[in-house]
């Protein structure tokens, strides 16, 4: 039975290829502690339009942000841990004071990069993510239910990438006749079937 050590490394490493496959213009990352695939803390920018504060309706934007994400030693048992470092802290409903970010529920079964992608779905305040019953920032919850039915919301439309995307280099190979595979093709077994008591039925 793996220990919880190789369990992680499996994780960290698993991780690792959904962090590749998330990566460039729109989010991209270094590493700040650990050597590849086993990074333990990322740094992280986010560029799409991030609300850091409002004026009655009317949102006030950033174009980028950036926080760190660390995985703690316990990790995956324990959740990621994602603050904000860029100054003035996103105005969500699900983002603290301090800049960390209020997650919900964390269960193992979640990748990196899916929780990654999540935690950019309240920058873009995608009402399906936002979660006003939970709220880190109550400021901005009573912003937010005020206004959500005003058209602010999402407030960015941007396409974010795939976690579990293939890269486009990659090409399968294509099927090919078992026969042309070296696969030796044996005559029908109906005959053994019936010697054996089976009754064949034809399709009409």
């Amino acid at each position: 039975m793996p220990t919880p050590q190789e369990i992680r490394k499996i994780r960290l490493s698993s991780d690792y290829k959904q962090m590749c496959n998330i990566k460039g213009d729109i989010i991209s990352w270094t590493p700040l502690k650990g050597t590849a695939p086993y990074i333990e803390e990322y740094q992280i920018t986010v560029n799409i339009p991030t609300i850091i504060g409002a004026s009655g309706g009317t949102p006030q934007y950033r174009q980028s942000s950036v926080v760190t994400l660390s995985l703690p030693a316990n990790y995956p048992t324990s959740p990621p841990q994602i603050r904000m470092t860029s100054l003035p802290i996103a105005f969500h409903p699900n983002w603290w004071d301090d800049g960390l970010w209020c997650y919900g529920s964390w269960f193992m079964s979640e990748a990196l990069g899916d929780h990654v992608i999540r935690m950019v779905k309240t920058l873009q305040y995608d009402t399906d993510i936002t979660n006003e019953d939970s709220p880190a920032n109550a400021t901005a919850k009573n912003w937010y239910t005020a206004n959500r039915n005003k058209g602010i919301f999402p407030c960015d439309r941007t396409k974010l990438p795939d976690p579990t995307n293939i890269p486009s280099s990659f090409k399968p190979d294509p099927v090919r006749p078992l026969a042309n595979r070296g696969f030796t093709i044996k005559p029908p077994i109906a005959p053994k079937l019936v010697a054996a008591g089976f009754t064949i039925k034809s399709r009409s």
